[in-house]
C-alpha cells in the first residue's frame, strides 16, 4: 500500500535520515516519538508539503513523490484540526471530496454513514467555533474520511483533549478503520494511544526510525537503550558474553547468569562484548511459600520500596548483594496477600529466564 524507501528530508537545520516505511492495505500503522524526532516531518513529506532531498513514496504501486498534494489520495486530520471557520460543518466535510472533483452522488453514501457513526448529524448546518473540542475532531475525521482517500494520516489528532474524551475518540477511529478497511498512518508521542490502535509500529528517534515491527514484540525486544526507555522499559543493567552455543547466548550480569537466543539469523556477539539486559515490570514477580519459584525463573532476594499506592502498585527491589535494582507492577490484591506496607526486607523475587532479553550496549 504505502512504501517509503531511503527517505531524507529537511526542515530548515533538521534531517530525516534513510526512512524505510511499508504500510499494507487495511492496516493502521504507528510512528511513535518523542518531540522533535520528526513525526509530522515525516507526514509532510508524504504529504508533498516537504519534497524529499533522495529517496521515494510510492501508493498502491504508483510513484506519488513528486506529485501534488491534491493528487495523492490522501486524508488527513492534523494536530490543530484545520477546519475552515467560514464554512459550515457541511461545507467542510464536503470541501476535501468536491476539491478531489467527486460528484455528489459518489461522495454521500459515504458521508451518511460516517455522519451516523460519529453521531454529528445535527452539527451540519453550524460553524466550527460553535463547535467542542471533541465535535471538532469528529467533524475533521468525517471531513478526511468523507473524500474516500486511499491512505489516513493522523498527526496527533487527538492531543488537546482530555483523557476520556481522547479514549471515545480511540474507540470510534478503530471502529472505523475496521468497517472502512482503512490504512492509516498514525503519529503520536502517546504510547497507550499507539498500542490502541495500531497493528505495528516505528520508533523514530532523532530523525531515524530505530526499529519497526507488530507492537508485541518490540515492547518486549526493544532493539536499543533508547528505544527501551522511550516505551517505558526502566528494568536495564549491563551484562556481558561469556559464550554461545549455537544460538544460544550466554549472558552474565548482576545477581545472575542466563541462557538467550540469537534470533534472526544473526552471528553471535563474540565471547567479552558488552551488551544491555532487560526484563518488562510486568514479567518480575513476587514469591512466597504460597506462590513458589516456577521452572526457570532465576530468584533474587532483597529489600523493597512501595513508590505509589494508586490501583497499580509501582514496587522497587533493590538486591543488595549485586546493587540491581527492579521495578514490579502489581495490583492492591497482590500486595494485600504479601502483606505489603512500605520499605520491607526479606522479599523474594522470580525473574522467568523467558522474559529476560538484551540488546547491543551503546
Amino acid at each position: 500500500m504505502l512504501n517509503v524507501k531511503s527517505l531524507s528530508v529537511a526542515a530548515g537545520s533538521f534531517r530525516l535520515w534513510d526512512i524505510n516505511l511499508r504500510i499494507a492495505e487495511g492496516e493502521c500503522h504507528a510512528v511513535l516519538g518523542p518531540s522533535g524526532s520528526g513525526k509530522s516531518t515525516l507526514l509532510n513529506a508524504v504529504l508533498g508539503i516537504l519534497p524529499p532531498r533522495e529517496g521515494s513514496v510510492r501508493l498502491n504501486g504508483t510513484e506519488i513523490t513528486d506529485q501534488p498534494i491534491e493528487r495523492r489520495g490522501l486524508g488527513y486530520v492534523p494536530q490543530r484540526i484545520g477546519l475552515f471557520p467560514h464554512l459550515t460543518v457541511l461545507d467542510n466535510i464536503a470541501y476535501s471530496a468536491r476539491a478531489r472533483g467527486l460528484a455528489a452522488d459518489q461522495f454521500r453514501p459515504l458521508m451518511d454513514k460516517l455522519l451516523e457513526a460519529t453521531g454529528i448529524g445535527d452539527l451540519l448546518a453550524r460553524y466550527p467555533d460553535t463547535l467542542s473540542g471533541g465535535e471538532r475532531q469528529r467533524v475533521a475525521l468525517v471531513r478526511a474520511l468523507t473524500s474516500r482517500p486511499r491512505l489516513v494520516l493522523l498527526d496527533e489528532p487527538f492531543t488537546s483533549l482530555n483523557q476520556s474524551l481522547r479514549r471515545e475518540l480511540w474507540w470510534l477511529v478503530r471502529e472505523l478503520q475496521q468497517q472502512q478497511r482503512l490504512t492509516v498512518l498514525l503519529v503520536t508521542h502517546d504510547l497507550t494511544e499507539a498500542y490502541f490502535l495500531a497493528d505495528r509500529i516505528s520508533v523514530l528517534m532523532a530523525g531515524r526510525i530505530q526499529q519497526t515491527g507488530d507492537k508485541t514484540s518490540v515492547y518486549r525486544n526493544p532493539a536499543t537503550r533508547e528505544v527501551a526507555r522511550f516505551l517505558g522499559v526502566n528494568n536495564l543493567w549491563d551484562g556481558m558474553v561469556t559464550g554461545h552455543d549455537g544460538d544460544d547466548l550466554m549472558i552474565e550480569c548482576p545477581a545472575l547468569r542466563f541462557t538467550a537466543r540469537v534470533s534472526g539469523g544473526k552471528n553471535p556477539p563474540a565471547p567479552g562484548t558488552r551488551v544491555t539486559v532487560g526484563i518488562l515490570a510486568e514479567h518480575v514477580a513476587l514469591r512466597d511459600a504460597a506462590h513458589p519459584p516456577k521452572p526457570g525463573e532465576h530468584i533474587l532476594m532483597g529489600n523493597i520500596r512501595l513508590l505509589d499506592f494508586g490501583p497499580r502498585w509501582l514496587i522497587q527491589f533493590h538486591h543488595a548483594a549485586s546493587g540491581l535494582i527492579l521495578e514490579l507492577h502489581i495490583n492492591r490484591r497482590t500486595a494485600d496477600h504479601f502483606g505489603l506496607k512500605g520499605d520491607q526486607t526479606g522479599i523474594t523475587v522470580g525473574l522467568p529466564e523467558s522474559a529476560l532479553f538484551w540488546m547491543p550496549a551503546e
